[in-house]
């Protein structure tokens, strides 16, 4: 009898195991570096592993299964669009720790578009605010106003926030026509794009709209040519969004232009980079098709993806940095591109970043730029790529025209002439092609000067022949 009993439980725990659905398998998952990069499953209720620090972009966009998730407390950022048309997404649970939610994450989902509470909050981030008080202070403990907050909030007069608020979004305070009064802490060191769009406290600004630690969110100002104050640490995305500037010059104060910045400033035909500056966003001088020439400055670490891309003028390209990396498309469509000057401190080049420049006829890449993708160079025919012998530069690009004798100008041998070339080069006494300006960058420092004829004739005297 006992035998039979137990043969029964075991049979009943058997079939009611096979009757429990895990809510998400962990193959649904997938993750890189603690970033939750693709949600693949269907389960209604999602679990997020613990091991992820941050919902990537667009990681769960446009599940309609989905209906419930569990954040865990390891999970500090929640990225654009993450959740974006999640039709059936109405519970949100967890996420104490959230200091960080991206552009429209939520946007077209039930727990997003039926909050009722007046502070709607995930962990430290304000969502959404659905009062109708004509001054605002927000709670202490909140590190971020998400984008569109409190957009086209019709009673809004005036805001404050407490010391330890970090960013403001994209569009946060849009179409609030009654602002006036905002009082940011010194710790807001974010501002979206359009973030105080269409409200009284924009235009109150005569010429530069600066808040919080520094962040230039807009210009009001006439001038075509502009000085950015030395109280300005950052950039913020679409300051200069289509401006009729001509000319700026960058203090040494600023750290980061951000994301469009300058885009679409099509008469903005000259930039002036002071060192300081480390991050040069996506988009951020995209369009503007005066601008003829530039150099990055040495502290500069990141240029992003299609940042100027579409600069129709742009002749000559000098890329100084600190362990730099150059993105996706930085340089895509510079139809008038004629060489590039790469310095010892460019790290990477990675896809198509300079995809379709036509006119490219030489770039000089030193031995020191060991990440290379071998289609940085895509539908640049005529290209010639000055490069050590055995570098990382000369197996990548090998389907191009690879050029290992730096300093030969003439394409004959390294001789006087070549120095002397440089020289009246120097002088504007005579005129390089693309490729000759690469072969003259005889020591990656991304500028031809008379250090470079000066290395020439030492070599040619036996003195040096590292080039």
């Amino acid at each position: 009898m006992k035998r039979i009993f137990a043969f029964c439980l075991i049979c009943i725990l058997l079939t009611s195991s096979l009757l429990i659905v895990p809510a998400s398998a962990a193959s649904d998952f997938e993750i890189r570096n603690g970033v939750l990069v693709k949600y693949n499953g269907s389960a209604d209720t999602v679990t997020i592993p613990g091991d992820v620090r941050s919902i990537g972009a667009e990681a769960l966009m446009n599940n309609t299964s989905v209906k419930q998730v569990v954040i865990p407390s390891s999970v500090v950022a929640v990225d654009d669009r993450a959740f974006y048309g999640c039709t059936a997404l109405s519970v949100v649970s967890g996420g104490d720790n959230v200091v960080s939610v991206g552009d429209m994450a939520f946007r077209g989902t039930p727990y997003l578009d039926d909050s009722t509470a007046k502070y709607f909050m995930l962990g430290h981030v304000l969502l959404w605010y659905n009062g109708t008080a004509a001054g605002v202070t927000i709670p202490s403990h909140c590190t971020a106003v998400a984008s569109y907050a409190f957009m086209r909030c019709e009673y809004l007069q005036s805001f404050t926030a407490y010391e330890g608020l970090l960013s403001v979004g994209t569009g946060a305070f849009y179409g609030c026509k009654k602002l006036s009064s905002v009082n940011l802490p010194s710790t807001v060191s974010e501002i979206g794009a359009y973030a105080f769009e269409g409200t009284p406290y924009l235009d109150s600004f005569s010429d530069f709209a600066v808040a919080g630690d520094g962040v230039l969110f807009g210009y009001n100002g006439s001038a075509a040519n502009v000085e950015i104050p030395d109280t300005v640490k950052r950039i913020a995305p679409h300051a200069f969004f289509t401006s009729k500037i001509t000319s700026v010059k960058i203090p040494d104060t600023v750290y980061a232009v951000d994301s469009l910045a300058f885009a679409d400033c099509t008469g903005l035909s000259e930039v002036s980079f002071s060192e300081g500056l480390v991050s040069i966003g996506d988009g951020a001088f995209r369009g503007c098709k005066g601008l003829v020439k530039f150099t990055t400055p040495d502290t500069l670490s990141y240029i992003g993806q299609k940042a100027f891309a579409g600069d129709a003028a742009l002749k000559g390209v000098s890329v100084r940095g600190d362990n730099l990396t150059l993105s996706y498309n930085a340089f895509k469509n510079c139809d008038a591109l004629e060489y590039v000057l790469l310095s010892e401190g460019v790290g990477a080049v990675l896809d198509n970043a300079f995809d379709r420049c036509g006119a490219l006829h030489g770039i000089s890449i030193p031995a020191k730029t060991t990440e290379i993708s071998s289609d940085a160079l895509s539908g640049c025919e005529k290209v010639t790529v000055s490069c050590p012998s055995g570098s990382k530069a000369a197996t990548a690009l090998s389907s191009h025209t690879i050029s290992t004798e730096k300093g030969d100008i003439d394409g004959d041998e390294l001789n006087i002439m070549d120095a002397s070339a440089i020289q009246h080069y120097i002088a504007l006494l005579t005129a390089f092609d693309g490729a000759q300006v690469a072969a003259a960058d005889v020591n990656y420092d991304a500028d031809i000067d008379i250090m470079d004829a000066f290395y020439i004739q030492m070599r040619l005297a036996g003195y040096e022949s590292d080039f």
